[in-house]
């Protein structure tokens, strides 16, 4: 899913499609496509704007950024505003099988394949991925921009029902803020306590927008024309969670003299609900579970009721790295982790052949550059220079005497003497005139600064392009 413009991404995303955003030295979108290499599969479809096509084909298409995957491109037009389920609906009939969703603004090194056989094991017909890093990776980091304009996460955050015997199980689904509308209580109805006596409510897990989805829920996301859900996340996740309470009764056929009464016709015409398409799916397991002696429905014939057809589950990764670079804060947190992630991601002989500072800088005498920094190619730096916890884009030029410290700076931007850049995000092409004092501040692209300016906690950008946006 590559077809978000980036609303909380501020000047960032003006003039860069938010999948091209640099994270090191590869677009955001080029990770989650090397965890799907990772996890073994060959075959990728990217949905994106039409206008995003060329640059992104473009940027993926440089020798040795992707080797053993084919990708496919699908374009949705630039004026549509498609959710993720519609972009689901856009590729279904290209789905053959059970679909991985991954979002492109994924960074994770763990194995997706785990995820695949949490899905495998409990023949689930929903998998989600959750995690906890996001959350505790980006509290306590310092966020560039307005601080009275920093809301807190709490309304991204998902309260999660887990089945307490089998903690994998997704039992309920409610966002944070749909609680709070409701003065935070959570209601239950007899029906899911008699199925679900104990459950275990947590709030502390973020969801990744990766998601392992049964062929028969594309099926039949497809066929409700209504377009009633467009969000997988907000829409459809929760109503196939709600749904493990449905139970299939087989509907009997009707003899001739049924057949003639209006009720009877209207009954024929019932509209299909995911139950029926979860009972009619061509699957083995369905199949076996009459024959197993320790399936709940041993010794049943195949036409009485039948419960648990529909199954929602999760992966949870509790190690390693993994954040969604959605907002200023994570996309910030990623870059600064990435001088030592990158290994994980390229390979050990890879990195090798690319140490974070390149043969093709040019550093002059007497400057320093930390080892937990990264630097692009063709990056000039002066006399006197400090650099450290940064990473530093391609062709850049920064002048004598400039300390930069714990920031990130994008391609092609020219710092000039003197100058003290501290926690900031400098973009594309921007101009900083020497001896300017930058805290805490995100400077927009093509963006230039006067001598001796003095910013802290600012956004500096175009008046026109100015905006109200969520910067954690």
């Amino acid at each position: 899913m590559a077809a978000g413009v980036g609303s909380r991404m501020t000047d960032l995303t003006y003039q860069c499609p938010k999948p091209l955003l640099p994270v090191g030295r590869f677009p955001l979108i080029w990770y989650p496509i090397k965890s799907l290499e990772k996890a073994g599969f060959s075959d990728i479809i990217i949905v994106t704007r039409q206008s995003w096509h060329d640059q992104i084909q473009n940027a993926l298409s440089v020798d040795g950024c992707i080797d053993r995957v084919r990708l496919e491109y699908i374009e949705i037009q630039d004026s549509d505003e498609c959710g993720t389920a519609d972009s689901l609906r856009i590729i279904a009939d290209r789905i053959k099988t059970n679909i991985l969703i991954v979002t492109c603004d994924l960074i994770s090194d763990c194995d997706l394949a785990d995820l695949m056989a949490v899905h495998r094991k409990n023949n689930s017909s929903f998998t989600v991925m959750l995690s906890q890093l996001p959350t505790t990776i980006i509290g306590d980091t310092p966020v560039p921009g307005f601080k009275s304009k920093q809301k807190n996460s709490d309304a991204e955050k998902i309260s999660i029902g887990f089945e307490s015997s089998n903690l994998e199980h997704v039992v309920f689904w409610k966002a944070r803020i749909d609680i709070e509308d409701e003065e935070e209580s959570i209601s239950f109805s007899k029906k899911f306590l008699d199925r679900y006596p104990c459950t275990r409510i947590q709030s502390t897990w973020t969801d990744c927008h990766v998601y392992m989805i049964n062929k028969y829920i594309v099926q039949y996301l497809q066929e409700k024309k209504n377009k009633y859900f467009n969000s997988l996340q907000s829409e459809l996740l929760p109503f196939v969670v709600k749904k493990q309470m449905s139970t299939f009764v087989m509907d009997k056929p009707l003899d001739d003299m049924e057949m003639s009464s209006p009720e009877s016709r209207g009954k024929q015409e019932k509209k299909k609900d995911l139950v029926d398409y979860a009972a009619n799916t061509d699957n083995d397991l369905n199949l076996i579970k009459y024959l197993s002696l320790t399936s709940s429905s041993f010794g049943s014939s195949e036409d009485a009721p039948q419960k648990n057809l529909i199954g929602c589950y999760a992966y949870r990764q509790t190690s390693g790295f993994c954040v969604r670079a959605n907002t200023i804060a994570a996309y910030f947190e990623a870059c600064k982790q990435m001088p030592r992630l990158i290994s994980k991601f390229v390979g050990a002989k890879k990195t090798q052949t690319q140490p974070n500072i390149p043969e093709s800088t040019d550093i002059k005498p007497k400057s320093q550059v930390g080892a937990d920094c990264m630097l692009g190619e063709c990056v000039t730096i002066g006399e006197k220079v400090s650099i450290k916890k940064s990473v530093i884009g391609k062709h850049c030029k920064i002048g004598d005497k400039v300390k930069i410290t714990n920031s990130v700076i994008l391609g092609h931007v020219n710092i000039q003497e003197s100058c003290n850049i501290t926690n900031c995000i400098i973009a594309d092409s921007a101009n900083i005139g020497d001896k300017s004092e930058l805290t805490g501040c995100i400077v927009g692209q093509n963006q230039t600064i006067s001598t001796m300016s003095k910013y802290t906690n600012e956004v500096i950008s175009n008046s026109s392009q100015m905006m109200e946006v969520t910067l954690e």
